[in-house]
């Protein structure tokens, strides 16, 4: 089970499958065993607006340019309060869940995709993200070596924070 990221953030980065280039502003691990960057494109859109940060990856991720790199901690358990897995209920909602996937933005802010069990029903609820400040640990939830596969994959999906 990987437990650390490879990159540092504020670099320049590729995706060597697509090409798209950006800052890494943000790096993810999921509970599955996967971890992503954040790449934030450095020019505006035509009309001026902001492009969007696209996930990419760590394995199709390649750096351009590491002049500028922030070198903090890269393991998991010094970044992150509370562990992938882990059940959590949202201070605020009162939501609660499991802790699938862990987030931590350039600036400092990390947060938590929390997806609650099956409704009454047996369908699939959307999951939500939470700031590490709002969720408490309310159970130990699931380890990532209960879910851990001889190949690591991903559980990807375009709704990370942007």
């Amino acid at each position: 089970m990987q437990t650390n990221f490879k990159y540092p953030m504020n670099v320049v980065a590729k995706d060597t499958v697509s090409g798209f280039q950006g800052l890494i502003i943000a790096r993810n691990a999921h509970l599955f065993g996967c971890a992503q960057y954040g790449l934030a494109p450095q020019e505006l859109s035509a009309d001026g607006s902001p492009r969007q940060t696209e996930y990419f990856d760590e394995a199709r991720i390649e750096i351009l340019d590491a002049t500028n790199a922030v070198y903090g901690e890269n393991a998991y358990e010094k970044i992150f309060a509370i562990s992938l897995g882990s059940e959590v209920r949202d201070k605020v909602s009162e939501y609660q869940g499991k802790v699938l996937a862990i987030l931590e933005n350039l600036h400092n802010c990390n947060q938590y995709y929390v997806e609650r069990p099956v409704d009454k029903d047996g369908k699939v609820q959307d999951g939500r993200w939470f700031d590490e400040g709002r969720l408490e640990v309310i159970g130990k939830g699931i380890s990532p070596e209960e879910v851990e596969a001889p190949k690591r994959g991903s559980v990807f999906s375009r709704d990370l924070p942007r």
